[in-house]
């Protein structure tokens, strides 16, 4: 397909209503969107119904105060008729009115301020430099950061990286980027080899033996740091209703066995393989009925510390027990990835209640906090496993349709100004870089490495043969992650303001823009 046809489809399907994200209505469909802001494809509203009205006006108001109306016999419908006539981007305010048999106005029964925004188009900005050359430019610049130096030079972690704090997410993260560098850079493969087994051992070496949650390494953790009240070194407490320290998130012990099993086979050291199946064992044995896992327990005695379910799909669970099926044959380890695929089918995608769930975050209430992790991680599974399944693959085109919808922004972001840490003035969005990938709607902002899980999402279903357009939307998504870069190598975590290096970066979400640069280099 040439651009113009590109750039035609993806407008077509935003205005579609059999190719929109799948919508709330009276039929059962969950109304998902209550605490959405922003619309890409045609969306529907829960409004409350007046009891024996026949007609209800729906007026949409853009920023230029044009006025675009439709009548329905439903309160809740689809808004396709005025879609496509509605400018790109931009502000709209929408009334919805029931009407009287004369057609007269009886009463509001509802009003929703939204920001439309544009549909991919081609007309994005190229990459600035070849993808594997950005990629090896970011590990290179990592190799000489103190969070990575440290353990190459004394087998432990930095003791002044607040970050650090996660232990088994940071170093998870560090041990799989090291061995991807070891092998797109030969030269550096030894120093690289050297800081991943370290980091791992370090990993094993503060990892409990003994009570109900032995062989699990902990999800926060300040033994590296000498005085964590002097230099801020703390686990967070926002929102929350307990504190974090002494708890452990029951997604990250995946993380970590499919790291050791990554190590394991980059170094044949079996006892990588020992510590993946110790973790794969536990998640055996504590799985619940539904077939997950509780979200959030304590450390000391595995009490059940809140009474959300992990997200097995997105959050490591099910890949990681899949990759210990197809390393060791045990049937039992796919049999509960199974389990647990049906479980998000069951809930999260029968609700489309796609929960974000972060170490460093608060638990939420029902759409309060959506993510495209979720979603995007169901798609992928089904573009692997399913790719000739007609129906799951339409599954998975509207995930990501979901996906793009709340979270990828091709152009202009919506117009207001984001909320900021106390002291710091309120982001505002023309500074962002775009396109970009948006992380979750408590922290509605561009994230690298959410750009990189919307890309690869597109990738998937590129390769699952479902056209040429997810990858282009999967190419021009990580163009801008080589633009960002900078030259120094670092590609940055946040891309809300135009000197953005320095804040709040974050080396795993960095490690995983380098790894999918690393993905996306055959398709140059």
């Amino acid at each position: 397909m040439n651009n113009r046809e590109l750039d035609e489809l993806a407008f077509e399907e935003c205005c579609n209503p059999e190719t929109t994200v799948r919508y709330g209505n009276r039929q059962g469909n969950p109304f998902w969107n209550t605490h959405s802001i922003m619309f890409m494809y045609v969306p529907a509203f829960y409004f409350t119904a007046i009891p024996n009205c026949k007609r209800y006006r729906y007026d949409a108001i853009d920023e230029n105060d044009i006025k675009y109306s439709f009548e329905s016999d439903d309160c809740c419908s689809l808004l396709t008729p005025i879609w496509r006539k509605l400018p790109k981007d931009g502000l709209v305010k929408l009334t919805v009115t029931a009407l009287n048999d004369d057609g007269s106005d009886y009463a509001v029964v509802g009003a929703r301020t939204f920001y439309k925004h544009s549909p991919f188009t081609t007309d994005l900005p190229k990459a600035n430099k070849a993808y594997k050359d950005a990629s090896i430019a970011g590990y290179k610049y990592a190799m000489k950061q103190p969070f990575v130096r440290h353990f190459l030079e004394y087998g432990t972690p930095d003791p002044y990286y607040d970050l650090n704090i996660y232990p088994t997410k940071m170093i998870s993260s560090l041990v799989r980027a090291m061995i991807s560098y070891a092998s797109v850079c030969p030269e550096d493969k030894d120093d690289a080899m050297k800081v991943a087994v370290s980091a791992a051992d370090y990993l094993i070496s503060i990892t409990n033996r003994k009570g109900p949650l032995a062989n699990l390494p902990p999800t926060y953790h300040t033994g590296f740091c000498p005085d964590p009240d002097k230099y801020g070194i703390k686990t967070p407490n926002w929102y929350n209703s307990f504190e974090r320290f002494g708890s452990m998130m029951m997604i990250y012990p995946a993380q970590a066995g499919a790291m050791y099993l990554e190590l394991e086979n980059a170094t044949s050291n079996k006892k990588y393989l020992d510590e993946a199946l110790k973790i794969g064992e536990y998640y055996l044995n504590s799985a619940l009925d539904n077939g997950t896992w509780y979200l959030i327990r304590s450390e000391e005695t595995g009490e059940v510390l809140s009474k959300n379910y992990i997200s097995p799909l997105d959050q490591h669970v099910v890949p990681f027990l899949m990759a210990l099926y197809e390393r060791t044959g045990n049937e039992l380890f796919k049999l509960q990835s199974e389990k647990a695929v049906k479980y998000t089918c069951e809930t999260q995608y029968k609700n489309y209640n796609w929960e974000g769930q972060f170490e460093d975050a608060a638990l939420s209430m029902n759409y309060s906090n959506l993510t495209h992790y979720g979603a995007i991680a169901l798609a992928k599974y089904y573009a692997k496993y399913y790719a000739n399944d007609e129906k799951r693959m339409e599954t998975a085109k509207e995930l990501m349709r979901y996906a793009e919808d709340q979270f990828v922004i091709w152009k202009k972001p919506y117009p207001w100004a984001h909320r900021a840490p106390k002291g710091v003035p309120p982001y505002d969005t023309s500074l962002w870089h775009t396109p970009c990938g948006l992380e979750q709607y408590w922290w509605y902002v561009p994230i690298d490495a959410s750009t990189c899980n919307l890309a690869l999402g597109f990738l998937a279903l590129y390769e699952a043969g479902c056209g040429e357009l997810y990858l282009a939307k999967a190419k021009a998504l990580t163009n801008q992650l080589v633009n960002v870069q900078r030259e120094d190598g670092q590609i940055p975590t946040h891309w809300m303001v135009k000197n953005d290096a320095e804040w709040n970066f974050w080396f795993n979400c960095m490690f995983m823009s380098c790894k999918t640069l690393e993905i996306m280099s055959k398709y140059e």
